[in-house]
């Protein structure tokens, strides 16, 4: 039975526990403002950055041109068989017609 009472006095201790409880003061604008932060939408704004950006796709294109251009231009000043000579001279490759004082 002394169980029973001090079930009854720790009951009635919450019940009374319950009738302290005082309102609180909070500002008139709060719950707008957490209901306005809780469920607001930001406006997301969908960014691509690539690294490779049109700017740069024309640099490159105009640079990749420019070296074409100069590479043509190359090739027509030289003729291959100038090359040719020049490449088995360098090597030893092929005989010259030039006469050494020595022969």
């Amino acid at each position: 039975m002394d169980t029973n009472k001090n079930i009854k006095n720790k009951v009635e201790e919450v019940l009374n526990s319950a009738s302290l409880i005082q309102s609180t003061n909070v500002s008139p604008f709060f719950k707008d403002k957490t209901l306005g932060f809780l469920f607001r939408k930001d406006e997301v704004v969908h960014t691509k950055k690539f690294w490779f950006s049109p700017k740069l796709q024309l640099a490159t294109l105009v640079c990749v041109v420019i070296l074409n251009v100069f590479a043509l231009t190359r090739i027509k000043e030289t003729t291959y068989n100038n090359n040719v000579n020049q490449f088995a001279e360098s090597f030893g490759l092929s005989t010259s017609t030039e006469t050494f004082i020595l022969n």
